[in-house]
């Protein structure tokens, strides 16, 4: 992220795919499922209007969706922004960590918003805005319900960290 007050919009649209994902190892220590499907025209106009929304200025940052799902992404988002936090609304749990394909969360000013929805709305690719930047915290709720609220700096440590504890255990 770039700066406050920006709208974050999620571009391209959840399937529930949890198959082969981060979630389903990490949490319940499964490795199974289907991968995610991968449709390539939903991809192509998902990447035409991510380009022509950069290319005419309307993007403050952009990033994929992929491992770990949203949830992730927007921690991702956070980081390296100098502690800028978002708040994000949600609609099922299971968006948290979905790991469907063609997908994109960016960041763009509140007076740009209706611009980039207008421009995937006419491309076909589902947009909507999830949330605003802002803040020193990461709040994700799903409908009325928080169920990740961290200080940015805290998680970026865990983050940033998180490789070196797991050699250390491994080694020890």
């Amino acid at each position: 992220f770039q700066g406050s007050g920006d709208a974050v919009i999620l571009l391209g649209e959840d399937r529930g795919e949890l198959g082969g994902s981060e979630y389903l190892k990490a949490v319940h220590g499964l490795v199974r499922g289907d991968a995610p499907e991968l449709d390539l025209p939903r991809e192509a106009a998902l990447i035409k209007v991510v380009t022509g929304c950069a290319a005419a200025g309307l993007l403050r940052s952009a990033h994929d969706c992929s491992d770990g799902g949203i949830a992730v992404t927007l921690a991702e988002c956070c980081f390296d922004s100098g502690g800028i936090g978002a708040a994000a609304t949600l609609q099922r749990d299971l968006e948290l960590f979905s790991e469907s394909a063609s997908r994109i969360v960016v960041s763009v000013e509140a007076s740009k918003e209706k611009d980039v929805l207008a421009r995937a709305a006419a491309a076909g690719v589902p947009a909507r805005r999830i949330g605003t930047t802002g803040g020193s915290r990461l709040e994700v709720s799903v409908d009325t319900h928080k169920l990740i609220d961290i200080a940015v700096a805290e998680a970026e440590s865990i983050w940033a960290g998180a490789l070196e504890k797991y050699f250390k255990k491994a080694v020890a």
